[in-house]
């Protein structure tokens, strides 16, 4: 498991082992299959891989809203550390009770990659900025439109008074953006997962998103577990980088320590199929073949089909995360007699 070491933050959110399967009629994915990640508080770790690597089901398992069926929590805990001192093990919880529910959009709060799917289309950007701030704080609804009215001009939307009597159609990409942040930051969470939440936006409206993730969190404390692929985004924003294929954690440490120095050959192939400017594109070496299907049944390392550094033991055991270095962690049979 991924320890802090001595110069980072207390955790505020403990994953232990966690494992998120998916029951289907002829087969079971195991979207989530041994994941153990700590968060610091008040710092971004950023969560890193190729689609279908667990990246997001990992976040939806904290938030318990894993459709179920087919998804189903099998394994693992997930420990939250409550600003008044308290645990809370959220993997016990009824994702439908009114715990569950107070935890999740008032102690956690999710952003998700495309706005339209989280935003109501029938309903003014105010009125539900303004629902979820009453859901969770006992206030007025004049006071709780008051409060969406400060949270738009924090994510620096303009004319703000206007936006909050438009719908969500009317507002451009980047807008809606900046509307999902000021409704998951409206009710003061201590967690903020942000799934992909520049994905969709051009280069510009991404810098200016990220330059505004990391001034909120400054302004209101809270820790960021930000899930992507795209490495130039977790470099500016995360202290830490867990690197995840196929359900598993396979590399973490501290960003500057994984960009110069990656262990696992996952790690290194995601670095080289990145373009850096100055780098012709001829240098660039893209991983070869596919992410494995996650109903296979796989008894080695998942990723010794595509390993250009395989071995005859990566196809016959799983390695363990090890540290083979300060707060750096990897899960590879290269480094097992070092």
């Amino acid at each position: 498991m991924p320890e802090t070491s001595t110069n980072t933050p207390a955790p505020i959110l403990e994953i232990k082992n966690l494992k998120t399967y998916f029951f289907l009629e002829n087969a079971t994915v195991r979207a989530v299959d041994g994941v153990n990640l700590t968060l610091p508080r008040k710092t971004t770790l950023g969560v890193v891989g190729e689609s279908g690597c667990g990246k997001s089901i990992t976040a939806m398992s904290v938030m318990q809203l894993i459709p179920s069926p087919p998804g189903k929590i099998v394994d693992g805990e997930v420990i939250l550390h409550r600003n008044d001192g308290s645990q809370v093990d959220l993997t016990k919880l009824n994702p439908r009770g009114m715990t569950m529910r107070a935890i999740r959009g008032g102690e956690m709060a999710i952003v998700f990659q495309e706005p339209m799917m989280s935003l109501n289309p029938l309903f003014k950007i105010g009125h539900q900025i303004a629902e979820a701030v009453r859901l969770h704080q006992k206030v007025s609804r004049k006071e709780a439109m008051e409060r969406a009215l400060e949270m738009l001009v924090k994510v620096q939307i303009g004319a703000p008074k206007q936006r909050l009597h438009e719908y969500p159609h009317q507002l451009s990409g980047g807008m809606r953006q900046r509307v999902m942040i000021a409704l998951a930051l409206s009710c003061n969470p201590s967690i903020l997962f942000a799934d992909e939440p520049t994905t969709a936006l051009d280069v510009t409206v991404q810098a200016q998103i990220l330059d505004l993730m990391m001034e909120l969190q400054e302004d209101f404390a809270a820790s960021i577990m930000l899930i992507t692929h795209n490495l130039g985004v977790v470099s500016q924003m995360a202290a830490q980088i867990a690197v995840m294929y196929l359900g598993k954690v396979v590399e973490f440490a501290d960003t500057r320590e994984l960009f110069h120095h990656p262990l696992h050959p996952y790690t290194v192939g995601l670095l080289n199929s990145v373009p850096v400017l100055g780098r012709k594109e001829k240098d660039l070496v893209p991983i070869t073949g596919m992410v494995p299907l996650p109903t296979e049944e796989i008894p080695g390392c998942a990723f010794a089909p595509r390993c250009p550094r395989v071995m005859s033991i990566c196809h016959e055991q799983q390695p363990p995360l090890k540290e083979y270095h300060p707060n750096h962690q990897a899960a590879c049979w290269l480094y097992e007699n070092r």
